[in-house]
């Protein structure tokens, strides 16, 4: 695993905890809002089984006070009764029952209990604008509202339902219009956010801990994966360098007469079972014992390293093969015909003299030059490889004989 590898896993990882961080946040917050809709739904309901037992009782007397005044849009004969001990009552109806309940909730917890209309007989049941765009949902067939906002800059969670117009509310509304068993205004309910906004930070700061001790423990795994992966890289590395050692000529860096054995080996299998032809070139540099007794070791075996370079240019294919035979000698394995191993014998041979490559003591030519013996055969199981070297080092011996620095081919 390389560095840059490790950096891009590492922000895919970051990347996938922060988005599911993110997703169960959001989940959290519309989990916050589904309670406050649960529990306005609840107070709701409770609202109107309270406003339908009073209903059931036609109103509740209770004592006059300073809280409690009679009702001033209840035009009931019976509305104010006295006791015979002297005691003032005043008849409370579902309507007038529902905001003392919500001044004693407000009070006590700050939820806030609210019945409004679009026409309202007491100007403090008039609507504000989220309730009046509630109001108008309700028209359209909306059955509920809930959403969070503010009223007067303090967060709550809001949520609001139609009330159902029952004979007892006639009392007071039949003036305008209205008919039981219809729905007229609503009740809003206003839960203070900071009742439910507690709970939500408390989750929300148990994700973050959790998230950032999952991001920190994928980062250590990525890590220990990373440095366990170097250390193996560095490992096969220098086992793969042991190998090349071992089948690779250090001074050509081409292959060495190990790995050829292992590859014709391997290639004259393969092409007996295929039926296809296999070729061989051995090359021999021309005068190169007088080219060291002139020029030195050294100068040698750059003129070595120089030819080996020049040839290793012309084998891409995996079924190639250039390798150091011994000294002064290299030999190519190919799977191709007799004419196209005699073109790629020639092609070597003119690269090699192309590289004017001084050499003070060649009888033929100012520049050092090759000599190639070329041979192909189609393997069977009544030959051996060593036949295909043979050709091929009596190919060479013919070069050799006729004047070196040319190419000849096998005849049969």
């Amino acid at each position: 695993m390389k560095k840059h590898t490790f950096l891009i896993y590492g922000m895919l990882w970051l990347l996938l905890i922060a988005s599911t961080f993110y997703q169960q946040m959001t989940d959290t917050k519309n989990y916050a809002q589904a309670i406050a809709t649960r529990q306005a739904e609840m107070f709701f309901d409770h609202i109107v089984l309270l406003r339908h037992w009073n209903a059931l009782h036609g109103g509740v007397y209770v004592p006059i006070s300073d809280d409690t005044q009679p009702n001033p849009y209840q035009k009931l004969p019976e509305r104010d009764l006295e006791t015979k001990d002297g005691h003032k009552l005043t008849l409370i109806n579902p309507a007038y029952m529902t905001p003392q309940i919500g001044e004693i909730e407000q009070g006590k917890t700050g939820i806030r209990f609210h019945i409004t209309s679009r026409n309202p007989l007491r100007p403090e049941n008039k609507p504000d604008s989220w309730e009046l765009s509630a109001l108008l949902a309700f028209t359209k067939g909306e059955a509920s509202l809930s959403e969070a906002a503010s009223i007067d800059g303090v967060p709550f969670y809001r949520y609001m339902a139609p009330l159902k117009i029952d004979n007892d509310c006639l009392k007071c509304h039949a003036q305008q219009g209205v008919k039981a068993g219809g729905y007229y205004g609503g009740l809003s309910i206003s839960i203070p956010a900071g009742s439910i906004d507690e709970f939500v930070s408390a989750r929300l700061r148990q994700l973050e801990f959790t998230h950032i001790g999952i991001a920190l423990a994928g980062l250590v795994v990525l890590l220990v994966a990373f440095f366990t992966h170097q250390k193996m890289t560095r490992r096969l590395a220098k086992a793969k360098r042991h190998l090349q050692l071992a089948y690779m000529d250090v001074l050509t860096q081409l292959p060495n007469r190990r790995y050829y054995d292992f590859f014709v080996n391997r290639e004259w299998k393969r092409a007996m079972r295929q039926g296809y032809p296999l070729s061989m070139i051995m090359i021999d540099i021309d005068y190169f014992k007088i080219y060291n007794d002139k020029m030195g070791h050294i100068q040698g075996d750059h003129c070595l390293q120089h030819v080996a370079k020049t040839m290793r240019r012309y084998f891409r294919r995996a079924g190639d093969l250039i390798a150091r035979y011994g000294g002064e000698e290299f030999c190519v394995v190919a799977a191709c015909d007799t004419d196209q191993i005699a073109q790629l014998a020639e092609i070597l041979r003119k690269s090699v003299e192309d590289m004017q490559l001084p050499h003070p003591g060649s009888k033929i030519s100012s520049f050092v030059t090759i000599s190639l013996g070329a041979a192909t055969v189609v393997p069977d199981e009544t030959m051996e490889f060593e036949e295909l070297l043979r050709r091929a080092d009596q190919s060479l011996y013919l070069a050799k004989e006729n004047g070196r620095n040319r190419v000849e081919s096998y005849k049969v």
